[in-house]
């Protein structure tokens, strides 16, 4: 994938450079788009049409990542950039005419003429900041992009004042840890009240004899410092949330000058479920954070690389499988001193964020961070193709599916991806895309994580003559990490 031939003069290089990346960004664009679509439908839980939106983002994926083509022969490269913007017209109409929660106050349905209002004027506002560079400047761009993630974030907050209090574990979870570490107490002591009165989500093991809840917090330290920052600061934890999704839409749209970036980042930030995800506080946005800001950083800032590494891998369990993915940020050329440099202070930053809460009470760490995981159910409900399999022959496939898919999806990333940030961004999507896809849990908030890499991928996807700066100094200058 973008393989480039060094013999070629650089001026037919770039503009053939240029038709591949518009091929790749429009299989990305789509696969962001459709993905969006299945968790539309059914909220991001099984529905048959989601399942098939799934799998056509997967097949557009796969595509971008690891067809090979002929540049000069891609046949939507003169309507690619306009059939995304009618992409993204479609996510905003979604966004406008649909509820954004499941558990909107009655109250709130008077105002919510204002949120359908914020999302026209973000609509306009992103649609201006779009227009070609001959007809506005690069400034005005720019403020347009700050002014659309200001309605935004004014958007979320009307969603977390409308819904105080969803009905989902997750925000009890993080707002018990909250509380509990701003009072001085341990939040993987805490035992949160089974509040949907069955076992229906948990294992037997993780409901004790009172009928609360054996895990106090099932989440890494990272993920309850973060939280208890917008519990701090509004009394919800959602607030830290909807913060990492909007700091995230910003960092993907100025990856790169240009329009391209930042139709990504509005890809993103319009998913038609983004809102909702808001609403159920999901941990996933702190994750998207940090792999925008590791990609951030490997293309503008790389001596901040290793930290902010160390802080991604911290943030969820299920990341540890894919470790094996930071090589494609390490230059080939690179001495055995920077490989140190990378792992050691990625593995220093990991620990030193994790340990405090960690050493606080081992056994609780334990159980509820690594031993509480493998109690967790199958879900029928999943929008995974282990629960079509299930729906279809009655009977639970094997857990080890998403493992052994995992397997597969990393051998097509090392035989096509290249080291890059791009391609690090690339393989954090495809991997994560088929292990969630074969997993026994799998909802909106895991596919929303997807939607963000594919969106980062899109965004670094660099082109002309600044794709072969940036391939040259990142294969061939390995000083430039932590020197």
């Amino acid at each position: 994938m973008l393989k480039i031939h060094r013999s070629v003069p650089d001026y037919i290089l770039s503009i053939l450079h240029n038709l591949n990346v518009t091929c790749v960004g429009f299989s990305l664009g789509l696969a962001g788009l459709t993905l969006g679509q299945a968790l539309q439908n059914g909220n991001g839980g099984f529905t048959v049409p989601a399942i098939i939106w799934l799998t056509v983002s997967l097949i557009c994926l796969a595509y971008a990542l690891f067809t090979p083509r002929k540049p000069l022969q891609g046949f939507f490269v003169k309507i690619s950039f306009p059939v995304l913007l009618l992409g993204l017209l479609w996510q905003i109409f979604q966004l406008a005419t649909k509820y954004p929660g499941v558990s909107l106050q009655a109250s709130s349905l008077s105002t919510l003429w204002l949120f359908k209002l914020g999302v026209i004027v973000a609509g306009i506002l992103a649609f201006m900041s779009l227009a070609p560079k001959d007809r506005i400047s690069s400034v005005r761009q720019n403020l347009l992009v700050w002014l659309t993630l200001l309605v935004i974030w004014l958007m979320g907050i009307w969603i977390i004042k409308s819904s105080p209090e969803p009905r989902i574990d997750v925000f009890v979870f993080q707002q018990m840890s909250g509380q509990a570490l701003l009072l001085g107490s341990n939040p993987y002591t805490v035992t949160p009240p089974n509040i949907y009165g069955h076992t229906q989500y948990y294992g037997e093991e993780l409901v004790g004899a009172n009928g609360n809840l054996t895990i106090g917090n099932p989440y890494p330290p990272l993920s309850i410092y973060f939280a208890t920052l917008g519990y701090l600061a509004g009394g919800d934890i959602r607030y830290s949330y909807l913060l990492a999704i909007v700091l995230s839409g910003a960092l993907i749209a100025f990856l790169h000058p240009g329009r391209e970036s930042k139709l990504a980042a509005y890809i993103f930030l319009f998913t038609p479920r983004v809102f909702y995800l808001v609403e159920q506080s999901w941990t996933e946005p702190i994750v998207v954070l940090l792999l925008t800001a590791t990609v951030y950083c490997a293309i503008h800032y790389p001596r901040w690389l290793p930290f902010i590494l160390g802080l991604l891998f911290a943030s969820k369990q299920y990341l540890l499988f894919l470790i094996p993915l930071t090589l494609l940020l390490i230059p080939q050329k690179s001495s055995w001193r920077n490989w140190v440099r990378i792992y050691a202070g990625m593995a220093g930053v990991a620990v030193a964020v994790t340990t405090p809460l960690a050493l606080w009470n081992i056994p609780a760490f334990m159980w509820n961070v690594g031993e509480a995981q493998w109690y967790q159910i199958f879900r029928m409900d999943a929008l995974s193709y282990l629960a079509l399999y299930a729906h279809g022959f009655n009977q639970t496939p094997s857990q080890l599916s998403g493992f052994i898919a995992l397997a597969s999806a990393f051998l097509l990333v090392w035989r096509f991806i290249p080291r890059t940030p791009m391609g690090f961004s690339a393989g954090m999507a495809w991997c994560l895309g088929i292990f969630f896809a074969f997993s026994k849990q799998a909802f909106c908030n895991y596919y929303f994580l997807v939607i963000g890499a594919i969106c980062c991928t899109l965004a670094s996807l660099p082109t002309g003559h600044q794709a072969l700066r940036e391939e040259n100094s990142f294969s061939e200058q390995p000083s430039k990490i932590l020197q």
